[in-house]
């Protein structure tokens, strides 16, 4: 049966209930019109009693859980009701009290007399035994309400807790990614240390080639002091300090630091001239450090005897100039699987790697307001593409403003 929406909850739970309200409260008018024709009297008061025994016997078939004493006792009152004022209207009807006294007496049983009390006395008892299974009920409810909140109480408890393991594991873990990431930038520089120190070991050497190789560890000592120097400076707002430079001058710097390092795996690292003359002002040290993961990663995906290209070019889009670093190897490449996990922190293809040097070079990337993107090269390998502005304001730090121009170039197969 479909619920109408207007109606109290309690009506609106009981089977057939707006159309017994209605014409309940016809009969109701009806029987309190004053002055009423008898006849009319005498078909409405059966009816009435008629609707109210019906009403409730199908409410207790609907319902089993209400068919019960007190719900039987109710239905056999209104039954009795009927039944009584049925024969005194029929009585009435066919003048049958005005030629015997038996039907007079049984037309007053059955309106004022017995049948009537007997009706009256079974509706009384049944709302009588109704009331402590209403009192029976609330109790029932009331319990299962305090054992509903008491659950509740517990679960809140327990989703606190939950929530605040979450928040510690969610620590541990940014905590271990940072230890990661300050042991990633700290392995490069002391690679590059020991495969130049395992150098300078391997045969005698001339003092030229002791102090190439000595400045060589200086300067790789000094990018591990820089990290350690910025790990110290987490607790403090970071600025990138802007310095005057020119692609050319990061590019051979980083080039020099992995000199040892190329040469002991015998690969070429070849710098292509393009527009590694432009000038640009940005955080040499950060710069340096990206372009460092990026050509280090690319030597060692290079088999012996391959080469590593590496390129800078001028893009402009949109009134902003930027300088984007490619560097090109003929690696493995980057087949889908290996693309899919780019993105994922710890993800790594190499033995012994912590998959946080991309992340390193992305998160330098954006805070110098740049971007770095890595493809597929066609015949195999992959094109690291590090772009960043010609200089640090606010307007360079639109990383999306080229992105068209670094999609364009990622195309084209050098």
């Amino acid at each position: 049966m479909s619920v109408p929406a207007g109606q109290p909850p309690l009506l609106r739970s009981l089977p057939g209930s707006r159309t017994s309200f209605v014409l309940l409260t016809v009969l109701t008018i009806l029987l309190a019109w004053p002055g009423p024709p008898p006849l009319l009297a005498a078909l409405v008061r059966p009816c009435y009693f008629a609707l109210l025994a019906g009403f409730f016997w199908h409410t207790a078939s609907d319902s089993p859980e209400l068919d019960g004493m007190p719900m039987r006792l109710v239905r056999g009152g209104f039954v009795i009701l009927f039944v009584a004022f049925a024969a005194a209207a029929t009585i009435q009807l066919t003048n049958l009290d005005g030629g015997h006294p038996f039907f007079v007496y049984l037309r007053e049983a059955c309106e004022r007399g017995a049948f009537f009390l007997l009706g009256t006395t079974l509706l009384s008892y049944g709302l009588m035994l109704w009331i402590p299974a209403v009192i029976e009920s609330h109790r029932l409810l009331a319990e299962h309400s305090r054992q509903q909140r008491g659950a509740l109480r517990d679960a809140e408890t327990a989703r606190s807790d939950l929530e605040q393991r979450l928040v510690e594991a969610d620590r541990r873990g940014m905590l271990g990614e940072l230890a990661a990431t300050i042991a990633h930038d700290l392995r490069n520089p002391l690679t590059i240390v020991k495969g130049t120190a395992e150098s300078l070991c391997r045969r005698p050497r001339s003092l030229q080639e002791v102090a190439e190789h000595t400045d060589v560890i200086r300067r790789n000592i000094d990018k591990a002091d820089q990290t350690i120097e910025s790990l110290i400076g987490l607790a403090k707002p970071r600025k990138g300090t802007a310095e005057a430079t020119t692609g050319a001058a990061l590019l051979g710097e980083v080039m020099e630091l992995l000199r040892v390092e190329v040469r002991r795996r015998n690969v070429e690292l070849r710098l292509v001239p393009t527009a590694t003359t432009v000038e640009l002002a940005t955080d040499k040290t950060l710069a340096s450090q990206a372009l460092l993961n990026l050509m280090l990663n690319a030597v060692q995906a290079t088999a012996a005897g391959g080469r590593v290209a590496v390129r800078a070019r001028l893009v402009q889009f949109r009134g902003c100039r930027r300088i984007t670093f490619a560097i090109e190897d003929r690696g493995v490449g980057l087949p889908p699987a290996v693309r899919a996990g780019l993105s994922t922190p710890f993800f790594t293809t190499k033995a012994g790697g912590t998959g946080l040097g991309l992340a390193s070079c992305r998160r330098i990337a954006t805070e110098l307001g740049g971007r770095l993107r890595l493809y597929p090269r066609t015949g195999g390998g992959t094109r690291a593409l590090l772009q960043l502005p010609v200089t640090m304001d606010p307007d360079s730090r639109r990383a999306a403003s080229a992105a068209d121009a670094m999609r364009q170039w990622a195309t084209i197969d050098c």
